[in-house]
């Protein structure tokens, strides 16, 4: 399974990726600190799931995702995010995320 990570956290994005790299058949295939440098790595490449924060600069992770909705219906989108806000979650979900998790996990 294909994995990107993107969150403006280092702390949040390295552990994700750390743990994720540990169990079998999950290859995180990027790590990212906003939205814009995770949509050039999807522009050329693919991922199964993609784990993103939803306040980030620049770009959403709500924006990020509809970008990603347009051009593929299929992969798994996981927020991981600190705001547990209905208004995001509802929005999350019209969007076809597969899971809405709050921080701290």
């Amino acid at each position: 399974m294909k994995i990107v990570i993107v969150d403006d956290e280092p702390k949040i994005r390295n552990g994700l990726s750390k743990l994720l790299s540990s169990r079998p058949g999950f290859e995180i295939i990027g790590v990212f600190e906003n939205a814009m440098e995770a949509l050039e790595q999807l522009s050329v490449s693919y991922a199964d799931v993609i784990i993103t924060d939803i306040k980030m600069p620049e770009i959403n992770g709500l924006d990020l995702i509809n970008r990603i909705r347009e051009k593929d219906e299929n992969t798994k989108i996981i927020i991981l995010s600190g705001y547990s806000d209905f208004s995001f979650a509802q929005r999350a979900i019209e969007l076809g995320v597969t899971r809405y998790l709050t921080k701290p996990t």
